[in-house]
């Protein structure tokens, strides 16, 4: 500001486009040698503001809701090409103690099809994990080409690791999913769910025997009955079924 060189304070009020009482309170200022940045108390620079960080609060949490869609969705091409591993820590039964040793849930859902194999084990410990993968192995009508799980101990380890050491003896690959990111392996995660409001909640199980039994037989109509919606309507065994039926066709 040039007040000092003969300039009024009405032409500086003029040249500034600012009011007089605002060239008075900032010769003030610098008589006090009080230099510092003031917020403005202009209501409509205020309101701009205000906006603009409004604007940014909601343009960060788009992004990051586009960020959780644009995870690429996929479906594999053939049946066992990748199956989905994941596991739950079951409720208590009615009448035990707290302290009593919670149950675990295993899964294994092929990428493909959705064909469930299911169980209910001690822990989710490799071991456990390993039996796991035994029972799939047996039980899948397809050879599995991909194990795809968290990076959690059941699942991860050394070559000595006992689930791992099972996927290398059947020559199955090991994928996993990105760090501290479990929504990638969002497949096994919609199973679980389903398995838990589809049976385990409609369930009343007098013991753990019962439960298990009650288990098996909610996954044969999952795989035989039950239509879904992510394969056009039809059930794991009819999509595998299918697969098959077009190889047949076109090697023909």
């Amino acid at each position: 500001m040039s007040w000092g060189k003969g300039q009024t304070v009405a032409s500086l009020a003029r040249e500034y486009k600012v009011s007089r009482v605002t060239i008075y309170k900032v010769i003030e200022r610098g008589r006090l040698n009080e230099f510092n940045n003031r917020a403005s108390i202009n209501h409509r620079f205020r309101t701009i503001e205000y906006g603009l960080k409004r604007l940014n609060k909601i343009e960060k949490k788009l992004q990051k809701r586009i960020d959780r869609l644009s995870i690429k969705r996929y479906e594999k091409n053939y049946p066992g090409e990748m199956v989905h591993f994941d596991t739950k820590r079951l409720p208590l039964l009615k009448g035990e103690a707290k302290l009593d040793k919670r149950e675990h849930l295993h899964i294994a859902i092929d990428d493909y099809s959705r064909h469930l194999v299911a169980d209910i084990l001690p822990s989710k410990d490799q071991y456990s994990g390993a039996i796991h993968l035994q029972e799939v192995i047996k039980f899948a009508p397809y050879f599995i080409e991909t194990a795809y799980s968290d990076n959690g101990s059941t699942y991860k380890g050394r070559k000595d690791h006992v689930f791992v050491a099972k996927c290398i003896k059947n020559k199955i690959d090991q994928k996993f999913t990105r760090p501290r990111t479990p929504k990638t392996n969002g497949k096994a995660e919609r199973v679980i769910r389903t398995l838990m409001e589809e049976w385990h909640k409609k369930g009343d199980f007098l013991n753990r025997g019962e439960r298990r039994k009650s288990l098996q037989e909610f996954v044969d109509y999952y795989n035989c009955q039950r239509a879904h919606s992510g394969i056009k309507n039809q059930t794991p065994l009819q999509k595998i079924a299918n697969y098959v039926s077009d190889k047949s066709v076109n090697n023909a």
